[in-house]
This record gives structure tokens, sequence and C-alpha cells, in this order.
């Protein structure tokens, strides 16, 4: 099994794709530059880079590159090998089938945590070098956390869509529809209706950022006419242990039940 994940590992870090998913991983590390230049600004208004760093890390990894780059690299776990007709071949392997798609999943929660965590770390470290070392030392157990969120986020997003797109011909954009326009969406709206949603269950990994959110007139009206069940850290990581559960063993099993025809030239 471990010979395997490495196999899969160095095939994914080779690919075309995870050269690309490594450029999109820059886009926060820039946003992080900018802010850095214009500090002046922004400590006028009294906002500083280290105090702002759980809002980047909630908004641009949780909400952006996670859900982008485990759609992309989670649906290509099956559908690229019957696109490219050499799902036979990985089905001769000498090993069970559930522990081939097993090996390809964890291999893909290497590679994107390796570049994810990469690009975390540069990002924090901009923000946080007008605080100086010591500053930097200060606000690590923000970055673990983040860290640790984005990793759980993988674990349970990887084998969803690899799902998809061993089920579906177009699994890129029902999962880009499923990240961007359910989960993004819906996990914000009062009531109970979020809990329907995998991102909502990694916000309350993000206590103190959910604690910040929008607390306008409207909003508290909403929550007031929609209440919703109050949820522990305990009771999230419980219910995203069982998603991922669900998920992995439902990914893993697929090619027991499923067949693929390949389509003759």
């Amino acid at each position: 099994m471990g010979s395997l994940i490495a196999f899969f590992f160095k095939t994914s870090m080779r690919s075309r794709r995870t050269l690309w998913l490594s450029l999109v991983t820059g886009v926060p590390v820039f946003c992080a530059v900018l802010l850095f230049l214009f500090r002046s600004l922004m400590a006028r208004d009294g906002v500083t880079l280290e105090s702002i760093f759980p809002q980047i890390s909630f908004y641009l990894y949780l909400h952006f590159l996670l859900p982008l780059m485990a759609v992309f690299m989670g649906s290509a776990l099956i559908a690229d090998e019957v696109d490219e007709r050499t799902l036979p071949y990985l089905l001769m392997c000498p090993m069970p089938r559930t522990q081939i798609l097993l090996a390809k999943a964890l291999a893909s929660v290497l590679t994107l945590s390796l570049l994810i965590f990469v690009s975390l770390g540069l990002t924090y470290s901009i923000m946080m070098l007008p605080a100086g070392l010591g500053g930097w030392m200060e606000h690590i157990p923000q970055l673990i956390q983040a860290a640790g969120v984005l990793l759980i986020g993988l674990i349970v997003y990887i084998p969803l869509f690899g799902l998809l797109g061993g089920l579906m011909k177009k699994p890129v954009l029902v999962g880009l529809l499923f990240t961007f326009g359910w989960e993004n969406t819906v996990a914000f709206f009062p009531g109970n209706v979020k809990l329907l949603t995998v991102v909502y269950y990694l916000h309350r990994l993000f206590p103190d950022v959910a604690r910040a959110g929008s607390q306008s007139v409207e909003n508290k009206i909403l929550q007031i006419l929609l209440p919703a069940s109050p949820m522990s850290v305990a009771a999230a990581l419980a219910v995203l242990l069982g998603i991922g559960i669900v998920f992995t063993g439902t990914y893993a099993l697929l090619l027991r039940w499923k067949e693929y025809r390949l389509e003759q030239t």
C-alpha cells in the first residue's frame, strides 16, 4: 500500500494539473504581498496584518483554494483513467481495487496538502513580517489551526469529488456548482439549512472568524426568525469524520459495482 501511494504521489506531482494548481496557490501569496505594501494605509484605521490572517486563511484558503483544488484533483481520480484509456492497466495491478482507489485518493491529499501548506506558510510569513520574529512565533497556533482545518477538508472533499468523477461525465462542472454555488452560499444562511453543507462544519473549526461574521441588523433579524442549533467544535469534528467515512467508503467500493466500457476508436 505504501509503495502504491508513493507511486501515485510521484505521478501526481509530475502532472500538468498539479503544475497549474501550484500556480493558483500563488493567489493568496500575491494578496499578502499587496497587503504588506499597503500596511501603512491599513494602520491608519488600526488594522494590522497579523490581526487579519484568520480572515485571509478563512476566505482565500477555506472558501477558494480548498474547494477549487479538491474539485480538479478529486474529480480526476477515476475520470482521467477512463478518458486516457488506462483504467484496464490500472486494474491489472495485483492488488484489491479498493486499495488502488484509496492509494490514489491519499496521494492526491498529500499532493494538495503540500501545495496548500507551502502557500499558507508563505502567506503567513509575509503577513507576520511587521510583527517580527516574536509576532511570527506568537501566532503560530493560528497557522496550525488553519492548516489542520484545510487538511480535514481535503480528506472529506477528495473522495467526494472522486466519487463524482466516477459517476458523472462532467464532474468538474458539477463539483464547481456544488462548492461555489451550494456550499459557499448556503453555509452563510441563518437557520439550520447550513447543516446540509460540508463547509459549515469546517467553519466551526474557525470559531473566532465565525463569531466575527456579519452583525448587521438584517443578519440579526434573520438569526432571530430562523434560529440555528448551536454546535460545538467536537460535534463538528464528529460529523466531518462520519461524512469522510461515508464518502471514502463509497468511493473505494465504486469499481466493485460499476463497470466502465471504454469507447472504441
